[in-house]
């Protein structure tokens, strides 16, 4: 059959990305423990694409996608993956991100009960001829936070805010999803639990209020504890901290990159 793809393209305009977005599969992940964990990723693969060319073949994106189903999926199999894309599809530079939520297991402080709460979870890939393969890794997860100002000011109480915190880190070695995840959630004014009974929340409530964080804070603190336990396993990392505030309409937000320490 006539392959239009390999055309050559009426403009002379090279395209450093192109490709398919929200590919939904099956996967699953080594856990840090013990087992795996099974999850679905929605995939976005790009590669670029010659000037002279008129499109990519996109099906061989999803085929190689698919054929690597029965592989915990890590660090080196995406970056086998988009090596194989990059060979097939001749270009010069892939990247694949797989974005799945990923769940963890917690025990609330007094009930002991057990529960389930869910974190973002981002792997990207870039693999260009002739450098080095990244792997980044996004770990976003959820958490609270008390206005120290609030309490200060305040007789009877303090506003608390739903903290959003993302950390990327550019790994050189494999770094558990869980010890990102213990880090964030020892630098918060309080983690959150997906089961509490009443006596939680009096111990959840009352931990918050012992603990009063400001978005610099939490950024900070969360960055610190992250220079000292993963530095050497890193290119580089960020953090990322957004309150949702409780007694505004606007967010308070704070940012937070290694480079800017170099």
């Amino acid at each position: 059959m006539k392959d239009i793809q390999n055309e050559k393209s009426p403009f002379d305009i090279h395209i450093k990305t192109v490709g398919i977005t929200n590919v939904k599969l099956p996967i699953f992940i080594l856990q840090k423990d013990s087992g795996f964990q099974h999850t679905v990723a929605n995939i976005d693969v790009f590669v670029d694409l010659d000037k002279s060319q008129k499109g990519i073949h996109m099906s061989r994106l999803q085929i190689e996608l698919q054929q690597h189903l029965n592989q915990a999926l890590n660090k080196n199999i995406i970056i086998d993956i988009a090596n194989q894309i990059e060979k097939i599809s001749e270009c010069t530079r892939c990247e694949i991100i797989y974005k799945f939520p990923y769940f963890i297991k917690k025990i609330a402080p007094v009930s002991k009960l057990p529960g389930l709460t869910y974190n973002n979870i981002i792997f990207d890939v870039i693999v260009e001829k002739n450098k080095e393969p990244q792997f980044i890794m996004s770990v976003e997860t959820i958490g609270t936070s008390l206005c120290p100002c609030s309490k200060e000011i305040s007789t009877n109480g303090a506003h608390n805010q739903r903290s959003r915190v993302k950390v990327t880190c550019d790994c050189k070695t494999i770094i558990y999803i869980e010890d990102i995840l213990t880090i964030i959630n020892k630098n918060l004014s309080c983690q959150i639990y997906s089961v509490l009974k009443r006596e939680d929340e009096k111990y959840v409530t009352e931990f918050a209020y012992n603990n009063p964080m400001f978005v610099e804070d939490i950024s900070r603190s969360i960055f610190a504890e992250l220079d000292k336990e993963i530095k050497n396993e890193v290119n580089w990392f960020e953090v990322e901290v957004e309150n949702e505030e409780s007694i505004h309409q606007h967010n308070a937000y704070a940012y937070i990159h290694s480079v800017d320490f170099d």
